[in-house]
């Protein structure tokens, strides 16, 4: 009687991965970032600004779209955002690609207001309407210098999400409440990243938020409701924006994609200090006896040998 051995399922390791993929609705692996800012401009402008750098992420092929929940207030934001790294990145070049090109146009707006101004006031000098021409200061619209985004900061990158919380993007105004207490920028490293923690504790009470109302509002709450403990204070966020602890958004997009050159040491500092130092300053001394860690590298025996021949000639002379 002969047995047969039933068929076994194997699968690689790739084959797993194709499954949980499959089962999360995703093509490759997700990533979360969570960063916030400083901004220049009106509400309305920002959430256009920022909206139109995401939409320009997910325009063509895109492995995850990109997702997620932009919290604006009157000077600062907080942006969640889900995608794959890629994605992610390709939005934060689109964006700063986008404030080059908004300062670009602003100015160029400010000069064709400031030249019809001018010619405005010209004419009327021409007319007689007034009888002296306006001082050069009086024709700038706009006083200053034009900046959409100040300071940015990146507090968490979550890597290999297992869900996404946000299947679209969307953006939500409010005014927080007021932080009671001072913090000090000066302190250690644990208490900025206390202030981290309780920050992101207070963002995933607000996507939860979101998750039972995708229609979720903030205008016309009082400031004892429940739903203002999700909202990070603007004091809160002036300080992960000062802080020296947390990471800056455009240097750490700056590294995506790009490897620097290798310089070795003796590439860098010539001569190498050892010329100069003590040989017996990096010997190990134990029980009275130097023992060697390294070897005994060219230039200290071409030292060496130039020594004892300086010796020998010194000895041949004064004999």
């Amino acid at each position: 009687m002969n047995l047969k051995l039933p068929d076994l399922v194997t699968k690689s390791v790739f084959d797993v991965v194709k499954e949980n993929f499959h089962r999360v609705k995703l093509k490759t692996y997700a990533q979360r970032m969570i960063y916030c800012g400083e901004h220049a401009v009106s509400k309305e402008e920002i959430m256009k600004q920022i909206q139109k750098s995401v939409n320009y992420a997910n325009t063509g092929y895109v492995d995850v779209p990109l997702g997620g929940l932009l919290l604006v207030y009157d000077s600062y934001f907080v942006h969640i955002i889900e995608g794959s790294e890629d994605t992610i990145h390709r939005q934060l070049r689109f964006l700063f690609n986008i404030e080059v090109y908004w300062i670009a146009k602003m100015k160029r707006l400010d000069k064709e207001m400031a030249e019809a101004a001018r010619k405005a006031a010209e004419e009327a000098l021409a007319e007689g309407d007034i009888t002296v021409m306006p001082d050069e200061e009086e024709f700038i619209v706009f006083k200053g210098e034009r900046v959409l985004l100040k300071r940015l900061k990146i507090l968490m990158v979550y890597h290999c999400i297992t869900t996404r919380i946000f299947e679209g993007w969307q953006s939500i105004t409010a005014h927080p409440p007021a932080l009671i207490g001072k913090l000090d920028v000066y302190a250690t490293i644990d208490v900025h990243m206390e202030q981290l923690n309780i920050c992101l504790q207070k963002l995933f009470k607000l996507c939860k938020l979101i998750e039972e109302d995708k229609n979720l509002t903030f205008e016309g709450l009082s400031a004892n409701d429940p739903k203002m403990e999700a909202l990070p204070e603007v004091a809160l966020l002036d300080y992960l924006l000062t802080s020296k602890f947390i990471l800056d958004l455009r240097n750490t997009a700056a590294l995506h994609r790009r490897v620097d050159d290798y310089a070795f040491y003796f590439e860098l500092v010539w001569p190498l200090q050892t010329h100069y130092t003590p040989r017996h300053l990096y010997k190990l001394k134990l029980d009275d006896s130097f023992v060697e860690p390294l070897p005994v590298m060219w230039w200290e025996k071409k030292e060496e040998e130039e020594g004892e021949d300086k010796e020998e000639k010194g000895s041949s002379e004064s004999d």
